[in-house]
């Protein structure tokens, strides 16, 4: 892989063109590093028609609902732009781990967990919403939480 670097103090803006000859996870990598909008801690999120500067630790859990993104943030639920891969991707070393296939749990959200009669796992999050924990990721869900 060639990599050329050209600093020019004269431009406006920084611009980045990556030229591959097919995506693969190293160049998913690099980008998902470019993509990182989160310097600073602050994701937009929508509800309704206003957009919402919200702090990743203020975001108890993300799900993916009828091929839409929403983040939890207290009792209220946002529109996230992307999807719910994009998200783990971009924030998942904040404090983000998944639970299921279509969620995203906060580790300093959870409050505490239940088995249900059908063995399956529940997370009540201190914001009093719950979600279900599948068991496909209950076991990284455990090691993630004990390491601690």
């Amino acid at each position: 892989m060639k990599v050329h670097l050209n600093i020019n103090p004269a431009i406006k803006e920084d611009e980045i063109i990556i030229t591959v000859k097919e995506m693969n996870t190293k160049v998913e990598r690099i980008l998902s590093i470019i993509n990182e909008d989160d310097a600073n801690g602050v994701i937009p999120l929508q509800m309704e028609e206003r957009i919402y500067l919200v702090e990743l630790h203020e975001i108890s859990h993300v799900i993916s609902e009828d091929e839409k993104c929403f983040a939890f943030r207290g009792k209220k639920k946002y529109r996230y732009k992307d999807t719910l891969k994009q998200f783990e991707e971009r924030y998942g070393k904040h404090d983000f781990i998944r639970i299921s296939k279509y969620c995203l749990a906060n580790k300093v959200w959870m409050e505490y967990f239940e088995a249900t009669f059908g063995g399956s796992l529940v997370v009540f999050f201190k914001n009093g919403e719950k979600e279900t924990v599948s068991r496909k990721y209950a076991k990284e869900l455990k090691k993630a939480l004990l390491k601690e």
